[in-house]
């Protein structure tokens, strides 16, 4: 299978969990289920790394913006950020409906909140935060 081939599956595939945790998120298996996509995709993104580290013709590193760029450049590692991307936004997403649940914020003021982590990752999150603690009157993480 081709870095193509598994970007477009994980683009795809990301959407069940994020649809069970959209609509299904009492169901027994959802929280599971978004886990196990997380896991997989952190794995995989392991797995790019690998053959980042292997490869001969690799550049790049972190420590300036050129170098930055050179990394991505990289199929590999453009798949190991997305994949890292994907997987810590869903782990966020499974703890936002777990929280609400826990603190008995209806599941229609989530939704949008969901979909904005799933498109925003943190902007997501800190919407959330602050829609909590208007809800339960505290600020707590």
């Amino acid at each position: 299978m081709t870095v193509s081939q598994f970007y477009a599956y994980a683009s795809i595939l990301i959407f069940v969990p994020w649809a069970l945790l959209i609509a299904a998120p009492r169901w027994r298996y959802t929280e599971i289920l978004a886990f196990l996509t997380a896991l997989g995709l952190s794995l995989a993104a392991a797995f790019f790394t690998y053959e980042f580290l292997t490869d001969e013709a690799r550049q790049g590193n972190l420590l300036s913006f050129e170098g930055m760029k050179n990394l991505f450049r990289h199929p590999a590692m453009l798949l190991t950020g997305w994949f890292n991307y994907l997987s810590f936004s869903l782990l966020v997403g499974i703890w936002l409906v777990s929280d609400a649940r826990s603190n008995r914020l209806p599941h229609w003021l989530v939704v949008p909140v969901l979909v904005l982590t799933l498109l925003g990752g943190p902007v997501g999150a800190l919407v959330y935060l602050g829609l909590r603690s208007f809800k339960t009157g505290k600020w707590r993480i």
